[in-house]
């Protein structure tokens, strides 16, 4: 129960698509594994090699201060996404829309509109679902009961994440098996 109790203390804190500044205070294997980063919260953030450029040469070093987008939240970790172009991979939004797509779909899924989706995956280690809806998807955290995969559920579209190109869903009402 303490996972639990940590994991909804980060995301309270910290939720998914805030924009957080800390300090890297660990390279732990360059090229291999990713960034350690203090986010002066009792919290530690992790910005996963896949992210990062392929050259580990073009990391942050040690001490640098920089921006991150939260991406996801795991127990006892902060995933990190920097805003700094010049410090991500150039790959790892391969499947993300283009910029012409990105704004039609704000447009389409204006901040405030309902949707109707389908979870399709359930991760109990971090308590997230992926919900689809019409031709998009997006990651939401449970906590209590876990979702069932083919469940249906009224949500509500709070949030569109620019540097990551994501949308943000609430749960709008119980889902539905």
């Amino acid at each position: 129960m303490a996972e639990r109790d940590e994991l909804d203390v980060a995301r309270r804190r910290l939720p998914v698509g805030k924009h957080v500044t800390g300090q890297v205070v660990r390279v732990p294997r360059p090229g291999a594994i990713g960034l350690l980063v203090d986010l002066g919260q009792e919290l530690e953030g992790f910005v996963d090699v896949l992210v990062l450029p392929h050259d580990p040469a073009e990391w942050p070093s040690v001490g640098a201060v920089m921006t991150f987008e939260v991406l996801q939240h795991r127990p006892g970790q902060v995933r990190l996404f920097p805003l700094d172009a010049s410090f991500r991979s150039r790959t790892y939004l391969p499947a993300s829309p283009s910029n012409e797509e990105w704004l039609v779909l704000k447009m389409r899924f204006p901040i405030g509109s309902a949707v109707t989706a389908t979870v399709t995956h359930v991760f109990t280690s971090d308590r997230e679902y992926v919900v689809r809806f019409e031709d998009c998807s997006s990651a939401l955290e449970w906590t209590g009961e876990a979702p069932m995969v083919g469940a249906t559920g009224r949500y509500t579209i709070t949030r569109h994440l620019d540097h990551t190109r994501r949308v943000v869903l609430t749960p709008a009402d119980p889902i539905q098996d």
